[in-house]
């Protein structure tokens, strides 16, 4: 039971490392693989200890000291690693929202102030008022 925990916690901590990495490259890209990947393990787990909790609730006092501290030590690395995907992320959706602030203020400026509509007759109509851009600053 504990050996299925191990690897499940190991094989995300690599995972997490890899898109961590990626990240930090800016090889958004590469990442979508991993983040799938990531996602399925993160079930797994969640389902390995709901399994767990449920057959044998004391599980966790009944680890032998060794597992106990190497499950600790892979849920430390796991911390570190996440908050270090989260800076990553953040940089990059960061970087997102400020290129696309950049191509907004660009198509104000080579539009100018004013703004044109199709009318029904198919002429053209221009406004004074500002060019309407959305941007979806999601991410």
């Amino acid at each position: 039971m504990e050996t299925e925990l191990l690897d499940l916690f190991r094989s995300l901590a690599s995972i997490s490392e890899e898109e961590t990495m990626l990240l930090a490259q800016g090889r958004r890209g590469e990442i979508d693989g991993l983040v799938q990947a990531k996602t399925r393990l993160v079930g797994a787990v969640d389902h390995e200890v709901a399994r767990l909790d449920r057959t044998n609730p004391g599980w966790r006092d009944a680890l032998d000291p060794d597992t106990r501290s190497e499950l600790a030590e892979l849920a430390a690395r796991l911390r570190e690693i996440c908050a270090a995907n989260g800076a990553a992320l953040k940089r990059q959706i960061d970087l997102s929202n400020d290129m696309m602030a950049e191509i907004a203020a660009d198509a104000r400026r080579r539009r100018g102030t004013g703004s044109g509509a199709y009318g029904a007759s198919g002429g053209l109509a221009f406004t004074g008022t500002a060019v309407p851009i959305s941007v979806n600053a999601s991410f």
